[in-house]
Order: structure tokens, then sequence, then C-alpha cells
């Protein structure tokens, strides 16, 4: 069956820095690329021209749903996908978008999930968003921002169905000064949003979202407790809002509220790393070894960049780094002297990472702690830089302990000429040859002379 033709829609407004990417990320999907601009004073109009779209203008009134219903306006195709300029389609999700593009049989939603990138561009939150739908009169954004097209889904007699979509989004990997003057712009549309609905649990959740955001906890609070009384979230969204209530809690340093509100998540929707990483923190300021690596091992299963694992029930949810958890887990196992535990996942770790001098270092450590001394001489043989001290201490001591004499004398000999002055070193040489009955040589060495 020939797919359905496609409309991206777009609003923007002094995106030339980051639109090229997004039209290129869609350039082998999109069949009608409709932007409308809303006051742009650099190149972003002449960026989008020279993709092929149709521009349009629109007067800007602090309202995103009234921009992009008048960007849906102009569209043309069976099927309407909508994003952002610092929004990117993911190479694996070309084809199966190109699938879904089946001529509609009745209004359709479906849901795609957003990367948003962090600050650190490894870790991310992970959220659905309706991002393409059948074009049908009836189904039209709302709200003033953070603008939704699904309420007017049940209205049209539609469905929503799930996708294997994934949108990048840059868009909270800002510098601090741009990401605050953004969150202050979305604060004045957001409390304007709450007091024109006053009864939306919608609209209170992503207000206390950004005040959390701002660092106003204590507003942001009040506003996720009056989501909560409204009582309207039902299933995994119930999951999401007792996490903003843990993690603000938490902020406040008010851990047994934190921790009851993210056990409460936990209880509702088992499958998440959100509520984990809560409980995570509240015994990591507890002090308590125990229980954080208890949630760190649940959080393992969901992390990213490894093997790949387990799905997140949850419509917003955040994605760790595998080799963070992983090195943090490391360094608790050490604390807590379950050394084979501290192996095995430091190894995992190295492998994701193999530069990284200090998980190589713990790795050692726990392979000393168990006396693993050909293992532990295995892993320094794969040094990819010069070793530091430690390296070299844990090797000499490896090959003392393998009774390993007279490389360890060839061992100790060049450290010591990297390092003449050092004492310690000498004496642990002259020691050597002592050991092995080379009485002259170990005088010599003492003497600061050639062993020879």
């Amino acid at each position: 069956m020939a797919r359905g033709v496609l409309s991206v829609c777009m609003i923007v407004r002094n995106e030339a820095r980051l639109l090229p990417d997004c039209l290129d990320s869609i350039s082998a999907v999109v069949d009608q690329l409709v932007v409308v601009d809303t006051g742009s004073s650099d190149d972003t109009v002449s960026i989008a021209s020279s993709f092929g779209a149709q521009v349009h203008h629109f007067k800007w009134i602090d309202d995103f749903a009234a921009a992009r219903n008048e960007s849906i306006r102009h569209a043309t195709g069976d099927w309407i996908f909508w994003l952002d300029a610092d929004e990117r389609l993911t190479p694996a999700s070309v084809e199966p978008l190109k699938r879904l593009l089946k001529p509609p049989q009745r209004p359709t939603i479906y849901r795609v999930q957003i990367r948003n990138l962090q600050v650190d561009r490894q870790s991310c939150t992970l959220s659905m968003s309706h991002r393409l739908f059948s074009r049908h009169p009836r189904l039209r954004f709302s709200g003033r921002i953070h603008e939704q097209v699904h309420p007017s889904l049940k209205a049209a007699g539609g469905v929503e169905k799930p996708s294997r979509v994934v949108l990048e989004h840059q868009g909270y990997a800002l510098e601090e000064d741009q990401m605050r003057a953004k969150l202050k712009r979305n604060q004045t549309l957001l409390e304007a949003m709450v007091e024109e609905q006053p009864d939306s649990a919608y609209a209170h959740y992503t207000l206390g979202q950004n005040y959390a955001l701002l660092g106003l906890h204590e507003k942001a609070l009040q506003v996720y407790l009056r989501a909560q009384e409204i009582n309207a979230f039902t299933g995994p969204s119930v999951a999401t809002l007792l996490n903003a209530l843990a993690e603000t809690s938490w902020h406040m340093d008010r851990l047994d509220e934190a921790e009851s509100y993210a056990r409460e998540s936990l209880a509702v929707t088992r499958r998440q790393t959100s509520g984990s990483f809560i409980l995570y923190r509240v015994m990591r300021s507890r002090g308590d070894i125990r229980g954080q690596i208890e949630n760190l091992e649940s959080i393992l299963p969901f992390s990213s960049g490894g093997t790949p694992g387990s799905q997140s029930d949850l419509p917003k949810d955040v994605l760790l780094p595998r080799k963070h958890v992983l090195f943090s887990l490391g360094q608790l196992y050490l604390s807590a002297e379950d050394y084979a535990a501290a192996e095995k996942v430091l190894r995992e770790c190295l492998a994701l990472q193999p530069d990284s001098q200090e998980t190589r270092e713990m790795l050692v450590s726990s392979l000393a702690r168990r006396n693993l001394w050909e293992e532990l001489l295995a892993v320094l043989a794969d040094l990819q830089q010069p070793p530091s001290d430690h390296h070299r201490e844990m090797g000499g001591v490896a090959l003392l302990k393998l009774q390993r004499f007279e490389e360890a004398i060839i061992y100790y000999s060049a450290w010591l000429k990297d390092k003449p002055d050092h004492e310690g070193l000498r004496k642990r040489l002259a020691g050597i040859y002592a050991k092995v009955g080379d009485r002259e040589a170990a005088q010599r060495v003492l003497e600061g002379k050639s062993p020879s």
C-alpha cells in the first residue's frame, strides 16, 4: 500500500543556528514542509526557503497553540508531523516513520519518544509526545504553552497508537543564562495558563516543572500538590507526578517525604528509572550505602549506552548513561567491600570507557583485594596511556605476590630510572635484590649506584 503524504509543520523565530540540522534530519521523509515564522530577525526564513519550505508569517500573540494551528492550516498532506528547530529526527526513526504513513481510516495520533539532552549532553530525560497525527479538521492544538493536540482526539472519535519514532531534543542542553531566559519566558505563559485553566492538573504540573527548573522549589511543591488534588491524572502519569513531588521534596531536604512519594510512584509503575533515582539520592543524602546500591541496581536495566535494556513505562522518565551508573556502583561496591561485584561492574564500565584511568584504578583495587594478581597485571597491560603511580605500585606488588622477582627487578629499576630521587622505590628495589640473594647489588642500589 502506497504511503500517505507527510506534511512537516513548524513554528520558528530566530532559529538560524539550529534549523539546518533539524531540516536535514527530516529530509528523507518530508513531502511538504510548512514553516510559520513568528518574527525572525536572522536568516531563519532564507534557510527554511532553501530547504523548499512554504514559509508563512504569523504575529506572535503569546500563544503556542494559536501558532501551531496556523501551521497546520497550511498542511495538505494525509499526515502532519510537528517539531521544533532544536529537535532532530534520529536516523533510526526514518524508516519506522515512513511505515506509519498509511492512509488513515479514522483520526489517528501516534506517540513519539522525546530524548531531552541535558547540559552534559550524555544524560537525558525521556518523555512521550503526540507528534504525528492524521490531518483532520477536528484535530487542533490547545494550550497557551506546552500545547497539545491530543485533547481534541477524543471529541473527534479518534485513536491513539504507539510508535518507534524518536526525536532528540537539544532545548535543555543550553548555557545557564540561555536556559534561565527561556524558563522565565515560559513562567509568564504558564502562570497565565493556570489562571485561565484553574482546574487543569496538566497546567499546574507543567508550571511546577518550570518552577523546579528555576530552583523555586516551594512554589513548585504547591502547584504539584494542587495538580494532585485535582486528581485528573491516571496510570503512569500519576507516577510521574509523584516523582515530581519526590524530587522537589528532596531539593527541599525533606527526605522522608521524598522517599514516601518515590516509593508510592514505584508502586504505581514499577518499570521506571526516576523513582529509583530519587531514592538513590535520598539514600546518598543519608549516607546509606546499601540503599544506594539497591536503587542503582534497579536503574541499571534502564540505562543507555550498553546492551539494550528494559523500556520504561513512564510517559516522562530519566535516561542515565550506563557507564555512569556502573561507575557509581563500582565505587559503592568497593565501599561495601563487595569486591567481586565491584570487579564485574567495573570491567563492563571499562569496556564502555577504556580511557578512564579512575575506573581502571578502582578495578585494580578490587582485584588486589581478592588477590587476583594475574588478572591485575592483565588489566595494567591494557593501559593506553602512561601508568599512574597507583598503577605502577599495584603492578609491582602483583609481581612480588606472584614471586616473579626477576621481572620485579626490571620493573622497579625502570620506575626508579624515571624517579631517581624516590627513596621508597630505592629501598623496595634493594629489598628485592636481597630477597634473591644479591646483597652486593642491594647495597649498590642503596648507595645510589648501578646494581651491576
